[in-house]
């Protein structure tokens, strides 16, 4: 059981090195036309699509999403072209973070 714990900490930590190497950056969209609670799985769908995208956490309540990405393969400018092809027009609501 030790080893097991050890082993999945190794991997946990492996997973958020790769991603602080590969250049993750942090951006909170402002995602516009969400109008029922099904929205947020549409925009999600359509963010993590994009080759470089780490994750993304969708708001319906806030109309927003917070975004990591790896800035090396992918942009802000492909991230809100994929949520208004989505049918979903978005812009940065924040500055880059690392």
């Amino acid at each position: 059981m030790k080893i097991l714990r050890i082993f999945a900490a190794l991997i946990v930590l492996i997973f958020f090195s790769a991603q602080a190497w590969a250049g993750g950056k942090t951006v909170t969209l402002e995602v516009e036309k969400m109008t029922c609670a099904l929205c947020p799985y549409t925009v999600k769908t359509a963010l993590m699509k994009i080759d470089g995208v780490f994750s993304a956490k969708i708001s319906y309540e806030n109309h927003n999403a917070v975004v990591v990405f790896d800035d090396e393969k992918t942009s802000i400018e492909d991230l809100t072209k994929a949520t208004a092809e989505a049918g979903y027009p978005s812009h940065p609501a924040s500055e880059l973070k690392e």
